[in-house]
């Protein structure tokens, strides 16, 4: 049941925070991944606690990047999702599938770093909604818990949630943006009467 609670306070937390969400987003995202790809990664290696062991050090590493490197935290998320859509499709397709996650995750790391502002704008709400849909299901699907929830058993309702969610959520975030915008505004107008008055006070001295 914390999973659920987890996943929800995360969800509230992108989602009140804006853009600064961002960051837990790829703290969460970063950490499961990583300590996902430590533990399987090294499953039948070694002795049998290293994929123990490798996980809990790389989910660490994950958390930490993304909760102290903003830029990096995102680049870092984007690759890892690229990386993991494009090798398991390559690898349902029966090819090789490491140089196309490899491929895939340099695409995700260059838009993650060249996108940042724009990213930071639309990813909170994506996985506000993601968040909010799969800790409903997780929380209060399962019949041995009440079922409250019983038709998110199905992951069709799980998707109709999750797109029920992301579309006020997206409006919401682009609406705080222009009103933040809107805030700049007059900032940016003084700074132009000022040069103006500047230019004015220059030429005055000149005897212009």
């Amino acid at each position: 049941m914390w999973v659920a609670y987890t996943l929800l306070a995360l969800a509230i937390a992108a989602t009140v925070l804006g853009p600064r969400g961002q960051r837990f987003v790829n703290a969460a995202m970063l950490a499961a991944g990583m300590f996902a790809a430590g533990f399987f990664g090294f499953r039948g290696v070694g002795h049998p606690w290293l994929p123990g062991v490798a996980a809990v050090i790389a989910g660490v590493a994950g958390l930490l990047l993304g909760a102290i490197a903003t830029t990096w935290g995102t680049a870092g998320l984007l690759a890892l999702a690229f990386g993991a859509a494009a090798g398991t499709a390559a690898h349902a397709l029966k090819l090789v599938w490491l140089p196309i996650a490899a491929i895939a995750a340099s695409i995700g790391l260059f838009i993650g770093v060249t996108r940042l502002r724009k990213l930071h704008v639309g990813l909170p709400p994506l996985f506000a909604a993601a968040f909010a849909a799969v800790g409903a299901a997780i929380g209060w699907a399962p019949h041995w818990r009440g079922a409250a929830l019983w038709q998110l058993n199905d992951v069709d309702w799980v998707l109709g949630l999750f797109v029920v969610l992301v579309i006020p959520l997206t409006a919401l975030a682009l609406q705080r943006e222009r009103w933040k915008a809107k805030l700049q505004e007059p900032a940016a107008t003084s700074d132009e009467e000022l040069k103006k008055a500047v230019a004015a006070l220059k030429g005055a001295a000149r005897g212009e």
